[in-house]
């Protein structure tokens, strides 16, 4: 078998790989969000549905954020022995798997969980105002989904690239850290 084939083999099984992990994100979170969201009041799940857009910017711009990152600050750092550095160029050095996790899976994850969460405030308000048109609400809700979605995320892209660099070291930091708290090298 040739390297290229070897190459794009892997490259196939880490696609499949990502697409199962989505699945199983955007259902397990799916289901815990729809038991949860119908517990809660509306009151309640506005700023869940909030939180999960936010989420999603934010995921968004970290994989922005691995990918625009100057690696030579990055081994700057490393060789300064900050910590978290050495755990930062691992997620530099490794920017297009990152960025799938981050901007492809977990990204269109929240996208996708807070649609949800939106058609499920829009029932609850229609059982508050039975008057109301469905078609009209959920039209809105999915409008306010996307727009809140894509006008955070244009706002948010600014910053991830002139901040690269540091949002990548939060990154090794929160990895550096974890690594510590599980006594794992």
């Amino acid at each position: 078998m040739t390297k290229q084939r070897r190459n794009n083999n892997r490259y196939v099984i880490q696609a499949l790989g990502l697409g199962l992990l989505a699945f199983l994100l955007s259902f397990v979170l799916n289901a815990s969000f729809e038991e949860l969201a119908q517990e809660i009041s509306v009151y309640l799940s506005i700023p869940l549905f909030l939180l999960v857009i936010a989420l999603g910017i934010l995921t968004d711009g970290i994989g922005l954020a691995a990918t625009a990152a100057d690696e030579k600050a990055i081994l700057s750092m490393a060789s300064r022995k900050v910590p978290g550095a050495r755990e930062s160029l691992w997620f530099v050095r490794n920017a297009p798997r990152v960025s799938s996790v981050f901007n492809d899976v977990v990204g269109d994850v929240c996208a996708t969980l807070s649609g949800a969460l939106a058609i499920a405030m829009i029932y609850k308000v229609r059982a508050l105002f039975p008057w109301t048109n469905l078609v009209w609400l959920s039209s809105l809700g999915v409008g306010a989904v996307s727009a809140l979605g894509i006008a955070g995320k244009a706002l948010f892209k600014p910053f991830a690239l002139k901040h690269a660099e540091g949002m990548v070291l939060i990154l090794g930091k929160a990895s550096y850290l974890m690594c510590r708290v599980f006594r794992r090298k």
